[in-house]
Formats: structure tokens, sequence, C-alpha cells
């Protein structure tokens, strides 16, 4: 979140609005952000449904879910979703008539699409 913090200003710039979706309930949403001094938005993503339709959802598989416990995280009360579901990390920079642009996304949740690629992308949609 402090990488897309960095290119913010930059995003604005372009006349361009940043929205990060998350699958996390909106009390943690907001205390992270606050933490963190994040100005953009971040909305909700009950139940995971915009990650389900976009092909972006997978389940936690058990082993995984031992190791997030005893590390205190648990999923499901944070999420407000039993399933424990998570996204996969993607970018979309989709242009004012709604169509989709540019998509960055790695089932690796490791491998993040790097900020400024995003601003590289709105900047040729914005120079058309």
């Amino acid at each position: 979140m402090d990488a897309l913090q960095s290119v913010y200003a930059d995003i604005s710039a372009l006349g361009a609005s940043l929205i990060v979706i998350s699958p996390e309930l909106p009390r943690a949403t907001a205390d992270m952000a606050a933490k963190q001094k994040l100005t953009f938005p971040i909305v909700w993503d009950e139940m995971s449904k915009v990650a389900e339709a976009f092909g972006l959802a997978f389940t936690l598989p058990d082993d995984l879910r031992k190791v997030y416990l005893g590390f205190g995280n648990d999923l499901a009360v944070r999420n407000g979703d039993p399933s424990w579901r998570l996204p996969v990390p993607a970018r979309f920079v989709i242009d004012s008539g709604g169509i989709v642009r540019s998509v960055e996304a790695d089932p690796d949740y490791r491998y993040r699409p790097e900020p400024e690629a995003t601003v590289e992308a709105l900047r040729k949609v914005v120079a058309g």
C-alpha cells in the first residue's frame, strides 16, 4: 500500500482515480489506512464477490490456514468471510468509457504489479 501511496499524486495529476478493493472488513481497512497514512479510497469486497467475478479469488488450503492462524491472522474473522478466500493481487487500468486498457495479475502473492508500471499504463491511456 505504501508503494501505491507513493504514486497516488502522479495518478491524480493524470486525472485518474485510484480505488483499492480489499476483502478486509472496513474497520480493519480503516485501521491499516490510518497507520500507513493512506489517502486513497479502499472499498470492501464483501465475501470476495468482485474478485470472484473477475476470476481472481482463490481459497487458502488448510495447511496455509494453519500457518496464518499460527501467526494470529484469522482471515475468516478479519475479512468477515468463513471461506478463507483471498484475491489474486491485480491492477486494472480502465478508461473513462469503462474499457479495460491494462491488466496485471499474478497468482503468486509475492509478485505484485509495480505502481510505476500502472502510472505508465495510465499515461498511455491519457495520451490516447
